[in-house]
């Protein structure tokens, strides 16, 4: 008798261990808190070269991946341990370890401060999304973050990206604007550049809230609106915002990344300054580092060894892409030693190497066509590469 009680006492015992481990082997749908946080805005993943961490119930992201992904322009002072947002009409200032933050010069105060983590600068992320007008939902069953910004892009009417481009159709014989567009758009006459004025209202009679510059891109967000005559699309990126003409906006189609973009509104921002004279090479990394790229860890040299360690030729025959760097052949003589120094720029617009206009350093910095690059200046074409870590 104590045998069979033994017996069922053992047996008992073994079904408990059996359904606990049974209960450890069935899936589970909720992910769990050592799955990494995912985020999401207007339905698509943010990449961030840092995971999101939770503290104290708080969601904190890389402050640049965050600013750039909703298309603000994003600030770093390093002295200061200071961040700065800029989207708009909205301004956002936070500072490492402190718990109070600025919108627009108002102080709030955070629930978790700004924090370094792998050496990255993490701010709280339905913070910054609703500083923005974005809207914040978590799911705890997920683990997942997902923002809406307040207008987000409809694929039926919005184009969604968009460049800046002025052509010969809407200048002169002197290059100025013809009278019918001179109320939405201009030129910078000390560095001949173009642009379209951004409107506070889809209206003539609106207040001006800024430029953006030929072949920068921007995001479509809203609209159209018809007034004044005119088709009117709300812009926004690399912190403006505001209503452009339609007329000089070209939409941007295939692969669109932030920091590309923001590389190039760098480079077209410092059309015509003179520092950068025949340093084609410092430009262009200047600029690709300015925009939060990582540039590669190939040796550069000169602009001739850089086509060749990149393996630019092998691109030759291929369609260039917006954002690449283009490089040539180019003799120059420094010191009485003449040399195949080569010759780089980005492109800026996607297209074959001769229809394409590029943004350079030779005197000053400037933007030429393609074209004119390889016959006019007589620098013999090389071909294309990505000279930055791409994901």
């Amino acid at each position: 008798m104590k045998r069979l009680k033994r017996i069922v006492w053992f047996c008992s015992g073994m079904l408990l261990v059996l359904s606990f481990l049974l209960s450890l082997a069935c899936p589970v749908y909720a992910a769990s808190p050592k799955d990494p946080i995912k985020i999401f805005i207007n339905g698509t993943a943010l990449e961030t070269d840092v995971p999101p961490v939770l503290v104290e119930g708080r969601t904190l992201v890389p402050f640049r991946a965050i600013g750039e992904a909703m298309m603000a322009k994003v600030d770093w002072d390093n002295s200061a341990r200071k961040v700065t947002l800029t989207l708009g009409d909205k301004t956002i200032h936070l500072v490492i370890g402190d718990k109070t933050a600025y919108v627009n010069g108002e102080a709030k105060t955070l629930d978790v401060p700004p924090m370094l983590v792998e050496s990255r600068t993490m701010v709280p992320v339905r913070f910054i999304s609703e500083a923005f007008g974005a809207s914040v939902e978590w799911s705890q069953e997920l683990w997942q973050v997902d923002i809406t910004t307040s207008s987000v892009p409809s694929a039926q009417q919005l184009p969604g990206q968009v460049m800046v481009y002025i052509g010969i159709n809407s200048v002169d014989d002197e290059g100025q604007m013809l009278p019918d567009f001179r109320q939405t758009a201009g030129r910078n006459d000390e560095t001949f550049n173009y642009y379209v004025n951004l409107m506070a209202q889809p209206d003539l009679s609106s207040k001006n809230v800024g430029i953006v510059y030929n072949y920068v891109g921007m995001r479509v967000v809203d609209g159209p609106v018809e007034k004044d005559g005119i088709t009117w699309w709300k812009l926004e990126g690399h912190g403006k915002s505001g209503w452009a003409d339609k007329r000089f906006l070209t939409e941007i189609e295939g692969e669109w990344d932030p920091k590309v973009e923001s590389a190039i509104a760098w480079a077209i921002e410092n059309v015509g300054r003179p520092d950068y004279s025949y340093r084609c090479l410092a430009f262009v990394q200047d600029a690709y580092r300015k925009g939060g790229l990582t540039l590669s860890g190939l040796p550069w040299g000169t602009a001739k060894k850089a086509a060749t360690n990149f393996k630019a030729e092998a691109n030759k025959d291929k369609i260039v892409p917006r954002g690449a760097a283009v490089f040539y052949n180019w003799e120059g003589t420094v010191g009485g030693t003449t040399q195949n120094w080569g010759h780089v720029g980005i492109a800026l617009q996607t297209g074959k190497y001769d229809e394409i206009d590029v943004v350079n350093a030779l005197d000053y910095v400037c933007i030429d066509s393609g074209g004119y690059l390889a016959h006019g200046m007589a620098m013999d074409y090389i071909g294309w590469a990505w000279v930055f870590n791409k994901k």
